[in-house]
Order: structure tokens, then C-alpha cells, then sequence
């Protein structure tokens, strides 16, 4: 992990590319976003690259934060999203929407960012492809530019965050598919290698480069991110070759889950360490190049064995151990 995050900003930019709204009356006065960044600009580069600085991500489930709104499942959480060390070049906060949890969006606008940007951990919110394929939107580009500036200072100026990431895990029709690349493209204005912000527009995915959306967008994304829970490491090289033509490998994560209380049973971290998937992820580069670095869903899981289901604070030694394994690999 680099120890200068806006460094890893620019570099990934030159590879990749070429009014706070109020949480109401009761709170403090919201922080303003972060200045844009100056980054270079540089002309898009597809296929296998060699990458100096990957990147560790991890998505936190913001539902098992203590300062989470809800009552039944503040009760046995025991876990603070600013814990979360430095090894973590990028977070998730996973992703409850400022109305369905209030109590945490202050903390988060308040507490957690500022500590977490003092690390070198930057933030960002996860919305999910049906809030832009799905959006009560015209299909126009006036319309488009609306809805995407809404999203900006909804989710991100709204808590200083340094970006979106949009979950994509279904099939589109052409209407959705027209609409959503539409708001991503404008997107691009705002968040991304082609805003010259310093800020991300991330892409994450259970489906392949092949899907009709991702080569109308994949120009405005700084990564994409691989959900390869379960999967066969040996799948990732022809997974990876679909999204090729389209993006840098610097730009291609792939990513496991921790084992979710009662959720679903991946396998993804079972000990021994070295002989886990997690661990053959993150040893894992396309032919001929490097990765982009790799990320964990669950980050406050991490930890836990597979049929764990107690909730209990974690020292994040996994994401530790695997952020020193993707930098030694990219050496």
C-alpha cells in the first residue's frame, strides 16, 4: 500500500484516462468536499500493464457500525468504521442511503472521513446500477447531467467523500441500458479520469466485460472491480480478458468475501492462510502484466471462519497480510 493516496490518485489517472446538502437541523454543519485534485492527463491504455502501486479495498458494512440508526442492529455491534487501519487504500461504506440511517451518515460526514483521510484512507459510497438504470429519468442529456450532479451531492458532497462505486449485478434492456449510460457518461463530468477531480467513479461487477453497458462506460471509470466470490482462481485470467480491450489490468480487481453472519458459505478464507482463495487472488496477475491490487466484501468480517456467526470487533489482519502480498507482487 502507498503511503500517499493522492500520489496513487494521479498515477492511476495517467493510466486510466489520458453546496453540501444538510443532514437537518438537529446536526452540525456539513464539511464541504474535498478541492479537486490536479491530475495529469494521459491517453487511455487497454490490456496488460505492469502497476507500481495496487491498491487494497474493502467494503464495510455500515450496518454493523455502532453508530448505526437502527436500534435492533446497533445492540451487538461492537465495531467503529474509523478502525479500519491505513493498509486500506479505499473503503466502501456499504450502503444505506442517508435517509435509511441518518445516525450514521453523521458520523460518518463528522467523525469517520476526517479520521480516515488523516490516515491515508480515502471513502467512498456504493449506489447500485438500479439507481441510474431504474431513475425516473428522461432520456436526454439534459436529464442525465441532473440526475448524476444529484448523485454527486447526495452521496458524496454530502459527507466528503472521495467518490461512487456502482454495483452492477444484473441484465439491462436497452431503455435501462441507454439510460445508464447516459448518467454514467455525465457522470464522467463530475467523478473520474476524464473529471480531472481526483475523485472516483468505481465500476463493480459479478459479470464480464461483455455486458452491453460496460464498453459505452468504460472510459469514465478509474477501476472495476471483480466479484469473484467462490470462483476458481483459474477463472480469473479469461474472466479478466473481457474487460481487456476496455481498461489497464491496473485498472481490474478481483474480490472475495468474508464469511457474513448466516450468509452465504464462499469459502473464500479458509485457513490456512496461504492456501486460501483470498491469498491466490491476491498472488494472482493477468499474463503479461500486473493488477490493479485487490479488494474484500465484509471488511468487518475479516477475521472470521467460515459458520462464525458472532459479531465481535476485527483486527483486520487478513486485508493486512494481503495488502503486503499485492504490493510484493507487483515489485
Amino acid at each position: 500500500m502507498s503511503d500517499r493516496p493522492r500520489l496513487i490518485q494521479s498515477l492511476r489517472l495517467a493510466v486510466a484516462a489520458g453546496a453540501v446538502a444538510s443532514l437537518g437541523a438537529a446536526t452540525a454543519p456539513a464539511v464541504a468536499a474535498p478541492a479537486p485534485a490536479t491530475v495529469p492527463s494521459a491517453t487511455a491504455t487497454t490490456g496488460p500493464t505492469e502497476c507500481k502501486d495496487p491498491i487494497a479495498f474493502g467494503y464495510y458494512r455500515q450496518w454493523r457500525d455502532v453508530e448505526t440508526t437502527k436500534e435492533e442492529d446497533r445492540a451487538p455491534n461492537v465495531q467503529r468504521m474509523d478502525e479500519i487501519p491505513p493498509q486500506l487504500d479505499i473503503v466502501s461504506a456499504f450502503a444505506t442511503k442517508p435517509a435509511q440511517d441518518p445516525d450514521f451518515w453523521v458520523a460518518l460526514r463528522d467523525t469517520y472521513v476526517p479520521a480516515l483521510h488523516a490516515q491515508g484512507t480515502e471513502v467512498v459510497f456504493t449506489i447500485f446500477i438500479d439507481d441510474i438504470a431504474d431513475a425516473d429519468v428522461e432520456l436526454n442529456e439534459a436529464a442525465y447531467d441532473a440526475h448524476a450532479r444529484w448523485l454527486v451531492e447526495e452521496y458524496v458532497d454530502r459527507a466528503g467523500l472521495d467518490g461512487l462505486d456502482i454495483d452492477t449485478e444484473r441484465s439491462l434492456d436497452p431503455e435501462q441500458t441507454e439510460r445508464a449510460a447516459g448518467i454514467i457518461r455525465a457522470l464522467g463530468k463530475y467523478l473520474g479520469p476524464q473529471s480531472g477531480t481526483g475523485r472516483y467513479l468505481i465500476y463493480d461487477t459479478n459479470m464480464t466485460g461483455n455486458h452491453p453497458l460496460f464498453p459505452q462506460i468504460a472510459e469514465y471509470v478509474d477501476y472495476v472491480l471483480l466479484q469473484a466470490y467462490g470462483r476458481d482462481p483459474g477463472r480469473l485470467q479469461g474472466t479478466w480478458e473481457t474487460f481487456a480491450p476496455y481498461i489497464s489490468s491496473c485498472q481490474f480487481l478481483p474480490g472475495f468475501s468474508f464469511y457474513e453472519e448466516r450468509g452465504w458459505h464462499w469459502l473464500d478464507t479458509t485457513v490456512p492462510f496461504g492456501e486460501s482463495r483470498a491469498a491466490a487472488y491476491a498472488n494472482w496477475q493477468p499474463e503479461g502484466g500486473g493488477k490493479g491490487g485487490i479488494f474484500s466484501y465484509a471488511l468487518d468480517r475479516d477475521g472470521k471462519l467460515d459458520g462464525d456467526d458472532t459479531i465481535s470487533a476485527s483486527k483486520y489482519t487478513w486485508m493486512k497480510r494481503l495488502s503486503g502480498i499485492i504490493d510484493e507482487v507487483a515489485r
